[in-house]
């Protein structure tokens, strides 16, 4: 048979001792000079908008020095102080830290307009290389949500005006009040909103919305935010300077076009090598219905009249009269040997509408080295 090996008591003492400290979980790490006590720390779930805060005391046990405390994202803020006799004072960096000295570091993680998982971190960095990494992590959620979350790209003619519709409802179920900001919002779209069954206080679990273009909105293509605010403040919210309130902005996307127009203004080509034949298409379309463009014409020009143009030397436009469209296509058949580095150019295209004789699409590229 085979003799089990006994340990005396010392031994036993310090293999058990070795033992609990490998089982030992990770409360405390050591990073060179500094030690913390839980590094990582993770707030669950939270609702947008919230600012978490958290200090961590970190023990120096080697002579060091902090050279920088850096967050990894604009929304975190990291402040510095070192315990001493006059009570806790601002840390400045590269001042000289004795064994037995404390920190205390300060993270603020601003969640406003976060989504999903959230992980931020700060790095002390050390003079001689190496440092120490703190993390805050949560699972950020909307307290608002908007239905749908988002609206259809629309193309709409000019003077007709347009809406939107939707639903704004908290996620906790809690009833609220709503109201529309008008933050960067130009004075042809307003928003209009109606509680769904209120309390006496003209709260509600859920609001209906529209957001109503008016008709004399001009030509263009335009991201309209529709912010609205409640009067539900979030809590821990004070640390820039103001209380804030849990809020949502959709994001509305129109094209407001005149009785023609082009289905891009932009014709990107890219890197262009110098032999090769490359094209780019745009789309007249006719939203007048008693016009069709038959008759449309479209020719290349320089950004700036009178400036040498080598690009239109080699440029090619064809059409292709389509029914109530014309499809345009701008053809490179290899660029003139004075065409260098960026290329531009917009094409010119004469309609034939009375309303609306000449659009234009700007033209641009990079000839390849």
């Amino acid at each position: 048979m085979e003799m089990m090996a006994t340990l005396s008591l010392p031994e036993l003492s310090s293999s058990i001792a070795a033992f609990l400290a490998l089982l030992a979980p990770a409360c405390e790490r050591e990073s060179g000079p500094l030690l913390v006590a839980a590094p990582a720390l993770d707030f669950g779930r939270v609702f947008e908008g919230r600012i978490l805060q958290h200090e961590w005391e970190i023990e120096v046990v080697l002579p060091t020095a902090v050279s920088a405390a850096k967050t990894d994202c604009g929304c975190t803020l990291a402040q510095l102080e070192r315990a001493g006799p006059a009570g806790r004072l601002p840390y400045e960096f590269g001042a000289p830290l004795a064994p037995g000295e404390r920190l205390h570091v300060n993270v603020r993680y601003d969640t406003r307009g976060r989504r999903g998982p959230a992980q931020r971190a700060v790095r002390l960095s050390l003079p001689g290389g190496g440092g120490l990494a703190l993390t805050l992590a949560a699972e950020v959620q909307p307290w608002l949500v908007v239905e749908p979350q988002e609206f259809p790209f629309e193309r709409v003619l000019e003077g007709r005006g347009a809406e939107c519709a939707f639903q704004v409802r908290s996620v906790p179920g809690e009833p609220f009040r709503l109201h529309s900001t008008g933050l960067a919002l130009p004075p042809w779209v307003t928003i209009e909103l109606t509680p769904e069954d209120p309390d006496a206080e003209g709260r509600a679990r859920s609001w209906r919305a529209r957001g109503l273009l008016g008709p004399t909105a001009p030509r263009g293509t335009y991201h309209y935010p529709l912010e609205l605010v409640s009067d539900v403040v979030i809590p821990a919210s004070r640390g820039d300077g103001a209380e804030r309130s849990f809020s949502c902005a959709p994001a509305w996307r129109l094209r407001i076009v005149g009785p023609v127009a082009l289905s891009t203004p932009n014709l990107e080509f890219g890197l262009v090598r110098a032999n090769e034949t490359v094209a780019q298409s745009v789309r007249l379309e006719s939203f007048d219905p008693a016009f069709t463009p038959d008759s449309a014409a479209a020719h290349l020009e320089p950004i700036r009249e009178g400036e040498p143009f080598p690009l239109g030397r080699t440029a090619r436009v064809h059409t292709r009269p389509a029914g109530r469209s014309c499809d345009i296509e701008l053809v490179l058949a290899g660029l003139d040997d004075e065409v260098a580095g960026t290329f531009l150019g917009k094409l010119v295209v004469e309609t034939g509408h009375p309303a609306l004789p000449r659009l234009e699409a700007f033209v641009r590229g990079v000839r390849a080295p």
